[in-house]
């Protein structure tokens, strides 16, 4: 193991307790500690950037005067500072270098294709993690000398393998550190032992003080430990709670090894400080994981307890709970944390906080890769990279970002129309911007409007993509980290247009786009000869991680030094921030205690080897375990209580957005049980404990009766459940839009359909189909919007993978059309190849296929198919008596008559018998080993295929005969023939009558499969696949519809105008 600085004995003084105390006693020392010496500078160490804001905020809001000759620092910020007093400036590589480092050291040490990790060294995920364990093998001091040592003792015991594995680390390690030195870099280790080397010279002009800190790394430590023997070192401020004795509490058990420590170095010189904390806080402080015995009888709960019943639910009760806390003390400073605040949380906490009148904290930093600039740039290189696919094109084109040809003189762009559009022509990405945008539509043939603004459009798409492929071409064609990075540069410059509105958002926008021209920059300045071109994973995939990795800071204006702005954020960065009252959300067993994931790399069994083999008394552990560190948790769990000076409060989440069941922490469940006894470990823990509890519904409309206090649109949604408008016009609030839309819910909820009133604005078709009269007798809806208006739903074509059943029966379709063809003009049945090649091709130039090796296969069956059928033809003419193929594909339509209206559609086939007879002849595309003809369902007016082609049958001949023929695996026939057909003609037509005055009357209820039979049997899932499902709120295909698919259904059974379809259509289980 490296060489270590020995310990000395400090003349500093020492103060620990909880974070209000050390706070309270911090800020009114500095003022007196500023300018009392103009040749020193006074460096206050804190441990995050959020804790350095934070002070800032409460210093600025207690004292007023210049602050020369002060600054607040992280350690290894103090570290850098040390060298550039000294006149060395070192620095760790900039991230882009560094990342080009960590994959030459990669490539180098991989290169033979020996190594456990050889096999992932590509992979995308490799290099981030790999820097994190690298980072903390440098935070441990876990250099070279100790990965040997952990060598030699696996190989001393026989484990050749684990020997193997530390070589491994040592390889990488060093081809890591030897080339940040060739970048002209130092690793974090390298730069803290030359800032402690420099405390042997004298002359250091600060003063330091440190605050914050309960643990330290190894690294850390060597610095403290140096400035507790140099003389710099003013104060510590500790945190903790302590007993009555100056015992520190269990809950800060994690703390103990760093708080005996620093005990030892100050040999006892320590001052205790108290806070005024109310008394609840103190007896939330007292009882965290305290091991006597529960109270007895038990006391009240000291604190409330938030239950929401999703993640959104319970950030809208965390804001009535803020709004509350302000309306009482305007004044006083309140904290949100949660043990993982996500990322994603962030702006519907900002939303939602809005509403309610509270002023947000803006975030400190976000990930670059999160701006709206860096979004749209990776959008634009992954487009060029997977050869411009349709919905990376259109949502590049519709980006306000985007700076456009021609934009002031050129016609507006219209990505809607081009949306559809391009659905429409059934356009994936490649060649098809080019080929199936060529193809003339419909529209180009009308007249008027309509055409011009099609032709002015379409222009324009065209010419927007081929821009966009000339831009990315140089990206294609660079060469090295130089190219590559002044092609993107380029990019960026030439074709992004970033809004100067003064916004937030413009600020945040700016200085997205400058830290990345800064990044580029660094990639440009990137040695040839010491880094190879590309990276082994790829240079997209390699910038895409680097993006990843980065953050952009936002600190400087606003931020959490907004004076009486709420601060909102994950628990461990925001450790040590103080406040009057702090909510703690998601207080959840699977987050508190966090189920951290071990190291991929190096797993908490190896790390507990090197800390074993590494450990020292006076030294904190070389590495950190991730899994098996239950006092850590302990720890941040009882951290909000003690950085709370008034009042804490404890968010529970019931259910998450899916509502699958959560449960309380089992922390959470001990700390309740040390007021309100045993009782609360069970189901109705919340009620058994008899802490203040605060619920919200799940039902957003119940919700409005929750806890108090409502945002301004919550009182005009409650005045509006109770059925008054609300007062006055409320200020943001389209009252004119969301009154229709509410009155249409609360209508949907007592069985109103889509269609409260007759439909009549659209006359019915004067002839009907087959397939028409089914989707009739399924959903009346969908026959509306189908049949009727006329919206026909455009599906994406990206979400074609393979043929679906109806696209493999249209192919099956062309090829025996073109065999039916030839055996109606007397040739017999010809071989099916020729035909299946032409249908196939003829079918994949007009639609999309999916994958190419999938639709080859299906293609291949089909073949197979075609083959059986014609074989059983051949079979069947030489016993057919006569029989031959008449027509092939013909159209038809029926006069009507006889209470019947007319028929229109299309037979695959008509066959002749040797008396004239007439078949029609219908091919299915599916198994039919267990098809028979649907007489009940005929007799319900359910299914219409057969009894129409009869009616045609009729006007040929009198002798009339229907065959199915079902052609999947094996051919498979099934038949009606006249005598038959009219035992049922008369019922069937009764029924057809009753589902035709339906629509003549202009009633078209939806009718979900899961809530209605087919007369009384299971009916076809067909809601699953409607194209129609998205606009229907009654479809199985949404969640938390069911009450008005009852009321629906309870609706159709008792109103007179749906009483033929209930009779038809009984709703299930009746």
């Amino acid at each position: 193991m490296e060489s270590m600085p020995d310990p000395k004995t400090a003349l500093s003084r020492l103060c620990a307790g909880p974070f209000p105390a050390l706070e309270n006693a911090l800020l009114s020392r500095i003022p007196a500690e500023f300018g009392r010496d103009p040749g020193t500078e006074h460096v206050l160490l804190v441990p995050s950037n959020e804790l350095r804001e934070h002070l800032l905020r409460r210093l600025a809001s207690r004292w007023e005067g210049s602050a020369a000759g002060a600054s607040i620092l992280t350690l290894y910020d103090f570290a850098l500072r040390l060298l550039k007093h000294r006149g060395l400036f070192l620095e760790e590589l900039p991230p882009a270098r560094y990342a080009a480092a960590l994959s030459a050291a990669v490539r180098e040490t991989y290169g033979d294709g020996g190594g456990d990790f050889t096999g992932i060294s590509t992979t995308r995920g490799f290099l981030p993690a790999l820097s994190r364990t690298l980072s903390d093998l440098e935070e441990g001091w876990v250099g070279d000398g100790s990965l040997r040592a952990g060598q030699r003792k696996a190989l001393a015991e026989g484990r050749a393998e684990k020997a193997a594995r530390w070589a491994e680390w040592r390889r990488l390690a060093a081809a890591v550190e030897r080339k940040v030195r060739a970048l002209g870099g130092m690793t974090r280790r390298r730069i803290f032992q030359e800032a402690v080397a420099g405390f042997e010279q004298p002359g250091y002009p600060f003063r330091v003080t440190l605050y914050g800190f309960y643990d330290f790394t190894r690294l850390q430590w060597t610095l403290v430990d140096a400035l507790l023997s140099s003389g710099l070192l003013d104060e510590i401020y500790f945190p903790g709670t302590f007993s009555g004795d100056g015992v520190l509490d269990p809950a800060f058990a994690y703390a103990a090894r760093s708080w005996d420590r620093l005990l030892r170095a100050f040999e006892g010189n320590v001052t205790l400080l108290e806070d005024a904390a109310s008394p609840d806080v103190r007896a939330v402080r007292e009882n965290l994981f305290s091991p006597g015995p529960p109270a007895d009888p038990p006391v009240p709960v000291p604190f409330s307890i938030l239950s929401a019943p999703h993640e959104e639910g319970e950030i809208r009760l965390a804001a009535r709970t803020v709004r509350r806390w302000l309306d009482a003390d305007p004044e006083g400073e309140i904290l949100l944390v949660s043990r993982r605040f996500a990322e994603e949380a962030v702006p519907i906490w900002e939303r939602i906080a809005a509403e309610y009148g509270i002023r947000a904290a803006g975030r400190l930093h976000v990930p670059l890769a999160s701006t709206p600039p860096v979004q749209l740039l990776v959008r634009m290189l992954e487009s060029a990279q997977e050869n411009f696919p349709r919905r990376a094109v259109i949502e590049i084109l519709s980006s306000p970002y985007r700076r456009r040809r021609e934009e002031e003189t050129g016609p507006a762009p219209r990505p809607d129309l081009w949306e559809v559009w391009t659905r429409e022509r059934l356009v994936v990405g490649g060649d098809d911007w080019e080929t199936r945008m060529a193809v003339p539509d419909r529209r180009e043939e009308e007249e008027g409007e309509e055409r011009e603004e099609h032709r002015i459009q379409m222009a324009l798409l065209r010419e927007e993509v081929r821009s966009l492929r000339e831009i990315l071409r140089p990206y294609h064609e660079a060469r090295g980290y130089a190219g590559f990075a002044a092609a993107v540069r380029d990019l960026l410059l030439g074709e992004f247009r970033i809004p100067d509105d003064g916004t937030a958002e413009a600020e945040r926008d700016r200085r997205a786009c400058l830290a990345l021209l800064e990044l580029l920059g660094d990639i440009g300045r990137i040695p040839p000869g010491e880094v190879p071109w590309p990276p082994p994973e790829g240079a997209l995939p390699w910038f895409f991680t680097l993006l990843s990795e980065q953050r952009l800071f936002l600190g400087e204006r606003g931020g959490m030094r907004v004076p009486g702005a709420v601060v909102a954020g994950d628990l461990l960065s925001l450790r040590g921030v103080t406040a009057d009252r702090i909510l703690f959300l998601s207080v959840n067993e699977e987050l508190v205690p966090a189920q951290l994931e071990e190291d991929p790399l190096l797993p908490d069994e190896d790390r507990e080897e090197l800390n074993r083999l590494l450990r020292r008394p006076d030294l904190p552990d070389a590495l950190s375990l991730r899994r098996r560190n239950a006092a850590e948790e302990k720890l941040l769990f009882s951290l909000p209580s003690a950085s709370a000076r008034e009042e804490i409060a404890h968010g529970v989440l019931r259910a998450d957005a899916s509502g699958n069941a959560r449960r309380p922490s089992r922390y959470l469940l001990l700390l309740l049980s040390r007021f309100a006894g045993p009782g609360v470990f069970s189901e109705g823990w919340a009620k058994r404990s008899g802490a203040p509890l605060l619920e919200l519904p799940r039902s957003p409309l119940a919700a409005l009766e929750g806890p108090a206090p409502l945002s301004g649109k919550e009182k005009a949604l409650a005045r509006w459940r109770s059925g008054l408008a609300p007062e006055g016009d409320p200020e943001g609030i389209p009252w004119r839009r969301i009154a229709p839309a509410l009155a249409a819910l609360a209508g949907r909820e007592r069985g109103l359909a889509l269609f409260p009133d007759a439909w009549r604005r659209i006359p019915p078709p004067d002839a009907f189909s087959a397939s028409a009269l089914d989707e009739l007798a399924a959903c009346p809806y969908r026959f509306f919007l189908h049949r009727m208006a006329g919206i026909v739903p455009v599906e994406d074509p990206e979400e074609i993978f393979s043929l679906t059943p109806a696209e493999e029966g249209r192919i099956l379709h062309d090829v025996l059309r073109s065999l039916g063809e030839e055996a109606g003009r007397g040739g017999g049945w010809p071989d099916p190849g020729p035909a299946s090649a032409k249908a196939f091709s003829r079918f994949a130039r007009g639609n999309p296929t999916g994958l190419p090796g999938l639709y080859r296969i299906r293609c291949r069956e089909i073949e197979a198919d075609v083959g059986s059928f014609v074989s059983w033809e051949r079979g069947r003419a030489d016993s057919s008596g006569g029989t031959r193929v008449e027509a092939v594909e013909r159209r038809f339509v029926t006069p009507g008559g006889e209470g019947l209206p007319p028929f229109r559609g299309r037979v695959d086939r008509i066959d002749r018998g040797p008396r004239g007879e007439a078949a029609i002849v219908d091919y299915k595309y599916r198994d039919g080993k267990n098809e028979k003809i649907p007489l009940e369902r005929i007799r319900c007016g359910l299914s219409h295929q057969i009894p129409v082609y009869l009616e045609f049958a009729r006007t040929l001949s009198p002798d009339v005969r229907a065959t199915l023929l079902f052609l999947k695996r094996e051919v498979r026939e099934v038949t009606l023939d006249g005598p038959g057909w009219e035992k049922v003609r008369e019922e069937w037509a009764g029924t057809l009558r009753a589902w035709t005055e339906l629509l003549s009357e202009g009633y078209f209820p939806p009718l979900p499969h899961h809530r209605f039979s087919f007369a009384g049997k299971a009916p076809p899932r067909y809601c699953d696949s409607c194209p129609y499902r998205d606009p229907c709120r009654v479809s199985p295909a949404f969640t938390g519809t069911r009450r008005e698919a009852e009321a629906l259904a309870g609706r159709l059974a008792t109103d007179p105008a749906f009483r033929r379809v209930a009779r038809f259509r009984p709703p299930r289980g009746e």
